[in-house]
């Protein structure tokens, strides 16, 4: 992590220096630089492809003036000045690598530590400053075109498969749906709903849920890092609850799931069964 007021400066300077570029729609346009007589830097019109993206970061000046287009998370607290905000982020946030140093000329943005951005603009230079611990650290700066806020499964867990579902059980009131299910990566990920139509407060854990596939059984596994909307554990008459419930990954095209998830009630006299959910994967 580079010292915040390095930081700041740093990416100030080369922001003033770039903002004409960065403004400019013009592909063969020049930054103000050029007339402090500073080094003129051609803007490229097509961003770089991923594999020339992940070169970037081994040397940033010899892609100065390229077109970039990525995601990131931001990991320290933005600056601003009376000249925008500066970011510091990691453009591969799932292994908190590749290091990045951004500068936007929109202040108003509001932004925060822990936020996913996705971010175009053009590479600037290459900052070079300390870590806390005393060592070189160098990273790309990038002159940003746009920066609008994005979300923890666009950047760092997509879909790889989409299944809707929109099956519901209904028992003594309680109301449970299974919207849709999604297949990434490193996780399964379970849309629901439940809601109380009874006259008594209801109760869910996500925890005693259970997942099968074939002879093997997922139990829920939670993903701090995402911050999913959580169902409620209790939920009031009349009132309805939507949240996100994870697994570890299976197979997307191997056989049907079965998802087995448990409800109670204040009123000890209702009965309940496992809410039980056979769904197809292909």
């Amino acid at each position: 992590m580079f010292k915040k007021k390095i930081l700041l400066s740093a990416i100030s300077v080369l922001l003033l220096l770039g903002l004409a570029a960065c403004g400019n729609s013009d592909v063969n346009s020049s930054t103000d630089a050029a007339s402090n007589n500073t080094e003129t830097t051609t803007v490229s019109s097509s961003p770089l492809s991923q594999e020339e993206f992940e070169q970037m970061f081994s040397s940033p000046k010899d892609y100065k003036g390229k077109a970039v287009d990525f995601y990131a998370k931001i990991f320290t607290t933005p600056e601003k000045d009376e000249d925008g905000i500066y970011l510091q982020a990691y453009a591969d946030p799932k292994n908190s690598e590749h290091n990045i140093l951004i500068g936007y000329t929109d202040k108003s943005l509001s932004l925060n530590e822990g936020d996913y951005i996705h971010v175009t603009g053009i590479v600037k230079d290459e900052f070079v400053g300390e870590n806390m611990l005393g060592g070189e650290v160098k990273a790309p700066v990038i002159l940003a075109q746009t920066v609008e806020i994005s979300d923890y499964i666009t950047v760092v867990s997509p879909a790889l498969k989409t299944v809707d579902i929109n099956k519901t059980i209904e028992q003594n009131g309680y109301v449970m749906t299974v919207n849709k299910v999604e297949f990434a990566d490193e996780e399964t990920r379970f849309y629901m709903t439940i809601e109380n139509k009874s006259e008594s407060t209801i109760s869910f854990y996500d925890f005693n849920s259970k997942l099968t596939q074939g002879s093997t059984q997922y139990e829920v596994s939670t993903n701090y890092e995402a911050d999913y909307p959580e169902i409620n554990s209790e939920i009031l008459p009349g009132i309805k609850s939507e949240g996100i419930i994870t697994f570890e990954k299976i197979d997307p095209s191997g056989e049907d799931i079965t998802l087995i998830a448990e409800g109670s009630s204040d009123n000890y006299d209702l009965d309940f069964k496992p809410f039980t959910f056979q769904i197809p994967v292909q």
